[in-house]
């Protein structure tokens, strides 16, 4: 049955087991949820979207190549409640109430539905309710047979066309049904206004409301910002090379004061609480620099938080990028992503390849001025 893609609630299932955590049944509750829902009604109208081992670096990259309405966690809670993620070498990464706080209160427009499948998350959940519509979180700590059987009863409710409150409600007869004692541990939380009896799937797959006039202008395209409003940089970078960046940002100076140009670098912020300040920057640049270096390219992270996204704004038409060759990099030109894009310096030589660092730092940014002249014509015609 071909079902239009505006009538698919999209559900990502993110999970995590970190090392020094205890095994969990995280594929069975992946498969067990997709079979309920496919002995429902509307089971065409559902797309389970799957993650696995997810870390904390992760996160922004899901959220902005998946597009859910329904975002699904599995995986364990902290004692004071909070949803713990995987590191680079898989150990525990605990994401605070601000940071997942701030996190859905970016993406509120689409996500609908959270649900913390995991122990002692109620209280995250209840904070995560404040930005979004409905939010399910476990009051206590719940074990495999539980978690999975709760949820994947809600699931199938869901799909017959209940309502999110009836759904819920069955979720909590199924654990009654199979005589395990858990029915007061899942949650349900609803933001201030709404009412989960008359809340069905269909809803979860609303349109936004437009955004308003000043977001639709910071996510727009180049030309909508006012023509004397300052042209915005980020400066995408490895923290091995910060020495470089500060020389580069102090060749900017002159413009930055005369306030031709704001500057913004990714390491501005640090891990969790300020992690939707990167985001902002990024969807709003004018002219993204990435500095392309062995370690600028080894990083996955950077990889796919900031170079792949400012790649997409780029194909929309809603920013420039340049790369900046900082140093020798096998193969960067060969890049899928970003390898055909005109780099800097000049005749693709490495600014370590110049006798004097500086001189390499006036070419590029006499070459950047160019760009950012341009998008100033383009704000004013």
């Amino acid at each position: 049955m071909l079902v239009d893609n505006n009538e698919i609630v999209k559900i990502l299932f993110l999970a995590a087991s970190p090392h020094g955590t205890k095994s969990l049944q995280l594929d069975n509750e992946n498969r067990s949820i997709k079979e309920y829902i496919q002995r429902s009604t509307y089971r065409d109208n559902f797309r389970v979207e799957s993650e696995w081992a997810v870390r904390d670096s992760d996160l922004l990259y899901f959220m902005n190549s998946h597009h859910p309405q329904i975002v699904h966690f599995s995986g364990h809670g902290t004692q004071s409640g909070e949803f713990v993620l995987e590191g680079q070498d898989r150990s525990i990464k605990p994401v605070s109430d601000a940071a997942f706080h701030s996190l859905m209160k970016f993406f509120k427009n689409e996500v609908k539905l959270v649900i913390l499948n995991a122990c002692n998350s109620a209280t995250q959940a209840e904070v995560i309710a404040q930005e979004i519509d409905f939010v399910i979180g476990m009051d206590a700590p719940i074990n495999d047979k539980a978690a999975i059987s709760f949820i994947s009863a809600f699931y199938q409710a869901l799909g017959f066309g209940n309502s999110i409150q009836n759904s819920f409600e069955q979720g909590l007869i199924e654990l009654q049904i199979k005589n395990i004692p858990a029915e007061h541990i899942p949650q349900l939380f609803v933001r201030t206004g709404l009412n989960a009896n008359q809340a069905y799937w269909r809803d979860l797959v609303a349109q936004p409301a437009p955004l308003s006039d000043e977001k639709s202008q910071e996510t727009g395209s180049l030309k909508s910002k006012k023509a004397d409003e300052p042209v915005s940089i980020v400066i995408s970078y490895a923290p091995e090379d910060e020495k470089f960046r500060k020389n580069l940002e102090k060749h900017f100076i002159t413009m930055k004061r005369n306030g031709d140009i704001t500057i913004w670098h990714t390491n501005s912020t640090t891990a969790g609480d300020n992690i939707i300040e990167k985001v902002h920057y990024l969807d709003t640049a004018d002219i993204v620099l990435l500095l392309v270096s062995k370690d600028f390219l080894f990083s996955d992270s950077i990889y796919e938080n900031e170079l792949r996204p400012a790649i997409n704004r780029r194909s929309k038409g809603l920013t420039h990028v340049i790369p900046i060759i900082v140093s020798e990099t096998a193969d960067w030109e060969k890049d899928r992503l970003f390898g055909g894009l005109y780099p800097l310096p000049r005749e693709k030589r490495p600014v370590s390849a110049w006798k004097d660092e500086d001189s390499a730092i006036v070419s590029i940014v006499n070459d950047v001025r160019t760009v950012i002249n341009g998008i100033k014509a383009q704000r004013s015609s």
